[in-house]
């Protein structure tokens, strides 16, 4: 089979996406003329002639079947499809009005198309090295599953193997469950026979028990009488303690009332003092904020002062520095022009001097 150049691809893609927004927007047409929706795409100033002649002729093939009118039933739904597609007002009034459901074939070809056309997109969208890939994949796949139904056969075989293994023990644990009901039985029987002594020599212990309950009870009724008597009497003696304790006790709430009082007052100033030194703190606190906001603030320009004497500092620097430089230029300019005044002196005086010289020698020849 060929392979399909990517321009052919897109072609078919081109042509397969088409046909599925045809089929889609057919389905929203209805079969009859339906006056509602001719007055709705009136309103939106949508022209109506496209519909009424696909109407028009599916009635007249619908009447006289005929390749002739077939062929003009294609053509008009494809303009209509074609007009549909460029007009969205047009196609909009169509998807708001409400119609009959298409046939449940023509869904399920819809359906069936929108997945071939997945699947072509899908198959036609990939290169030569997806498509090389892909194959890999699936072959890897296949390995992988044929390896897996090897596998799932071995392990079937263990299983069975197992299954017997675990039946063999099965049946061996039931003989075992046998022997042991065996010995259950036998302990049953007796451990009831020693429930029965058990039973009997508790009924024994338990008259002995209540032979020996009914003399302590005596024995202790005789001793609450006793404490009952001695209640009375240590009552009495109590209330006349409480009565002295509860004397001492207003004696004491009066001097506890007054110290009480006593406190209150004490406390009231201490309150006073407290709200006075609160105050003459808060008073203090907010002093101490604006100090320390003027020292904050003085540093601050003594810190900009500094740096700005720091700077100028510098710029005298520079400046002395370059005073340095012209004076030392000024010195050596004058250096300079005084070797040449000195040398132009020079060079006259031994211009004069050999002057001099000339003028002695022509008077002696004369």
């Amino acid at each position: 089979m060929n392979k399909l150049t990517s321009v052919e691809s897109q072609q078919v893609m081109s042509v397969l996406g088409d046909m599925l927004d045809r089929l889609s927007f057919l389905t929203y047409v209805p079969v009859k003329a339906e006056s509602r929706l001719l007055s709705q795409l009136r309103e939106t100033g949508c022209a109506t002639g496209v519909i009424e002649t696909q109407w028009q002729l599916e009635d007249a093939h619908a009447k006289a079947d005929s390749d002739d009118n077939w062929h003009k039933v294609k053509v008009a739904a494809r303009s209509l499809c074609r007009h549909m597609r460029e007009n969205p007002v047009f196609l909009n009034t169509f998807f708001g009005t409400p119609t009959k459901e298409p046939a449940d074939d023509l869904l399920q070809f819809i359906k069936f198309l929108s997945e071939l056309t997945d699947l072509s997109f899908a198959k036609l969208g990939k290169t030569v090295e997806e498509e090389t890939t892909h194959q890999e994949l699936m072959d890897t796949i296949y390995n992988r599953r044929k390896q897996a139904e090897d596998e799932l056969v071995s392990l079937r075989d263990k299983l069975s193997e197992l299954r017997k293994a675990k039946e063999d023990e099965t049946s061996h644990l039931d003989i075992q469950l046998q022997k042991l009901k065996a010995e259950l039985s036998t302990i049953n029987k007796n451990t009831n026979n020693e429930l029965a002594m058990i039973q009997a020599q508790v009924k024994e212990t338990l008259d002995k028990a209540f032979e020996k309950q009914n003399i302590d009870i005596q024995a202790l009724n005789e001793r609450y009488l006793q404490l009952t008597r001695k209640l009375e009497a240590d009552t009495t003696e109590h209330r006349d303690v409480e009565d002295g304790l509860r004397k001492a006790k207003c004696k004491i709430g009066v001097e506890v009332a007054a110290t009480i009082e006593k406190y209150d007052a004490e406390m009231t100033v201490l309150a006073t003092e407290i709200d006075t030194t609160q105050a003459q703190y808060t008073k203090e606190l907010k002093e101490l904020q604006e100090l320390s906001e003027h020292f904050k603030k003085a540093r601050r320009q003594q810190r900009r002062i500094d740096a700005e004497e720091k700077v100028l500092e510098a710029v005298r620097a520079e400046e002395r520095r370059q005073v340095q430089v012209l004076h030392d230029a000024a010195t050596k300019i004058q250096k300079v022009f005084r070797g040449n005044v000195v040398r132009k002196e020079l060079a006259a005086k031994k211009k004069g001097k050999k002057g001099g010289k000339g003028k002695g020698k022509g008077k002696k020849k004369k």
